[in-house]
């Protein structure tokens, strides 16, 4: 408004921001410590799955070499059989679920395991590698499901030509100790993310607590209490030193306020005596019986602009006394609907200079605890200034209603309207619709700014509703006992 520095009403209800901000934080955390678990957790299992299969591989390249270097390369003087039997006797790959097959150069088989003893794979059915002549590693895929890593190795035995080793192993340990790394991923992963949440929830909770309760004591201060002060944690941190920073400035707006307020109150009550004297000595003046047509004319109009200069001053120190804190509203149990009936009854007179049907409908009774001298304010405003911008002949209505805990008081008129651009700044100190048709028709500006105040004092509120020449409708709800 006008002259204020602050909206004298804090907001009735608002989500503090930073109540959830933990709540996003936690979201984005969340999501995050997720992501990071599935990507460590997808590179340890495919990590270590390479890991094991390529120590499986070395222990077969191994194995294979010890076949060769221990027994194969004196074949020509042990003889085939005892190759053989060597192999049985030392490696016992029915024992140790290995794979050995030995293939002469003509491509018979010279050894081929037994079946394991645990019927994880059929020896029989491992077909030939199909590069005799080439050393690697690769993968064989049984029907029953099994899956074999073989290594193959040619190994040139002089007067005796090149045999193929072939040593493998199933896969089934591998898969073994990765399905316990995935099951354990499954359980703990979940549990440890949940506690990591919950745990960095708590920890951001309890970390912007501090800013949370600046906030809320931030959104209660208003031009009523600029005395009040954030709270200021002694963290030592950015926080801290923001809200210091903060307490300066409000302390700044305070000394501002006050001084304008001062200044109002101040300037207000130097008029005040002056007007009066002015307008006593010009009712004077017009009792005399010397004065020319003209000259009355002049100065019954400079006695109608002390008039309503002293209005204007009257309203000026209500709203500084609004704004200050200064003015206490008298509470007392009362009926409204009786006020309403009476404010109207007051105002009849001035409706009937133009011809305007006053209606009024309120229930019989309605009792509020609230001050009855500022209610009929209101009343007298919105009544008053119905019936200024009613055309000639015009309707203004007054009805009243009552819910469980409010009183809701609607005046309505069939006027000139208010534009929808200029509907959001009329309760503001000094505004006009239009500044020349308000001028003619005594307005100051103050009217509805008072009103508000007032409304807003009662812990209640004021709203508007107008269409250009289609009328205006002021609701005021006024809670019936706010205690």
């Amino acid at each position: 408004m006008g002259v204020g520095v602050l909206d004298p009403v804090a907001p009735r209800s608002r989500v503090s921001p930073a109540a959830s901000v933990p709540r996003t934080s936690a979201a984005w955390y969340a999501a995050l410590l997720a992501l990071m678990l599935i990507v460590f957790g997808s590179a340890v299992y495919f990590g270590l799955e390479r890991y094991l299969t390529d120590s499986l591989s070395d222990q077969l390249s191994l194995q294979t070499q010890q076949i060769a270097d221990t027994w194969l390369q004196q074949i020509n003087q042990s003889g085939e059989s005892y190759v053989v039997d060597e192999i049985d006797e030392h490696l016992s790959p029915d024992v140790t679920n290995r794979f050995i097959r030995l293939t002469r150069p003509d491509g018979s088989v010279l050894y081929q395991s037994k079946p394991p003893r645990d019927q994880s794979f059929d020896p029989a059915a491992i077909a030939m590698s199909n590069q005799p002549n080439t050393t690697g590693v690769r993968e064989e895929h049984l029907a029953g499901g099994a899956e074999l890593l073989i290594y193959s190795m040619p190994y040139l035995v002089a007067d005796a030509g090149t045999f193929l080793i072939e040593v493998g192993a199933p896969y089934n340990q591998i898969e073994g100790t990765l399905h316990g790394l995935a099951v354990i991923f499954a359980v703990i992963l979940p549990i440890a993310l949940a506690l990591a949440i919950g745990g960095g929830y708590a920890l951001m909770r309890r970390a912007l607590q501090p800013v949370d309760e600046i906030t809320r004591t931030a959104e209660s201060i208003t031009s009523r209490n600029l005395s009040e002060r954030l709270p200021t944690p002694h963290t030592g941190d950015e926080i801290e030193r923001l809200s210091a920073t903060l307490n300066r400035m409000i302390e700044r707006l305070e000394h501002s306020f006050h001084q304008i307020t001062q200044f109002t109150t101040d300037a207000s009550h130097e008029l005040r005596t002056p007007l009066t004297i002015l307008r006593g000595e010009l009712e004077v003046a017009l009792r005399g019986n010397e004065l020319s047509p003209a000259a009355r004319e002049i100065i019954e109009s400079v006695l109608e602009e002390t008039e309503r200069l002293s209005k204007t001053v009257e309203s000026l120190m209500t709203l500084s006394r609004l704004d200050s804190g200064e003015l206490k509203l008298e509470r007392s149990w009362f009926d409204l609907a009786g006020l309403c009936q009476e404010t109207v009854e007051q105002m009849r007179l001035l409706a009937e200079d133009k011809a305007i049907q006053l209606e009024c409908s309120v229930p019989e009774k309605v009792a509020v605890n609230a001050d009855p001298l500022r209610l009929r304010q209101i009343l007298i405003n919105l009544i008053d200034n119905a019936i200024k911008y009613t055309p000639f002949g015009g309707r203004v209505s007054i009805t009243m209603a009552c819910s469980t805990n409010w009183a809701i008081i609607e005046v309505a008129d069939t006027g000139l309207g208010i534009p929808a651009e200029a509907l959001p700044y009329i309760f503001d100190r000094f505004y006009r619709v239009d500044k020349s048709r308000s001028r003619a028709l005594g307005g100051s500006g103050l009217g509805l700014a008072i009103a508000k105040s007032i409304c807003e004092l009662h812990g209640g509120r004021i709203n508007v509703e107008s269409r250009v020449d289609q009328g205006t409708r002021f609701c005021v709800e006024i809670p019936i006992n706010p205690s």
